[in-house]
């Protein structure tokens, strides 16, 4: 069975966060290499998500929307499975990856879970996510995860485990 890695926003942009910005080109052209080979992927909610955090004002490029636009038609070719997203929507406990604070607006883990939960049935997957702190009324994808035998990485032993960082 074949590897594939689904890579939730906060993982994206972690490499901001974590790698430094001389070698943020080299980082995200390793990532664009992997969503070419079909190894890398997300679905197009992760690529609203950092649209709407992105700050339009800024006077530097948001790399990490950039590179997820960029990339966005190979990364998203997948779709969305909506029966598998139904399937995590009704879990009783992963439902609580939805933060109940943010009404009305789409957010991307559901659909990361809905998309590793179906690549499973064809591949090896490892949901890529830095989301770990439980909260009373919010799961976090890491928990969501071990719910659903889905293994989970972060982004910076990911990256450092393809040789694309360090």
């Amino acid at each position: 069975m074949d590897e594939i890695w689904v890579a939730d926003t906060s993982s994206i942009l972690e490499v901001r966060r974590k790698v430094p910005r001389d070698k943020h080109d080299h980082v995200f052209a390793g990532l664009t290499t992997l969503v070419e080979h079909d190894i890398f992927v997300y679905p197009v909610e992760v690529v609203k998500e950092l649209e709407r955090n992105s700050n339009p004002n800024s006077a530097e490029p948001d790399r990490p929307c950039e590179w997820a636009k960029s990339n966005r038609e190979l990364a998203t070719r997948h779709g969305t499975d909506y029966a598998a997203l139904k399937q995590i929507l009704s879990h009783p406990q992963v439902r609580r990856v939805v933060d109940q604070d943010k009404i009305g607006v789409e957010e991307a883990d559901p659909y990361v879970l809905a998309l590793a939960y179906k690549l499973r049935e064809t591949h090896n997957v490892t949901v890529l996510t830095e989301e770990t702190r439980d909260r009373p009324d919010k799961l976090s994808m890491n928990t969501a995860c071990g719910l659903l035998k889905l293994v989970s990485l972060r982004m910076e032993a990911f990256l450092e485990d393809r040789g694309i960082w360090p």
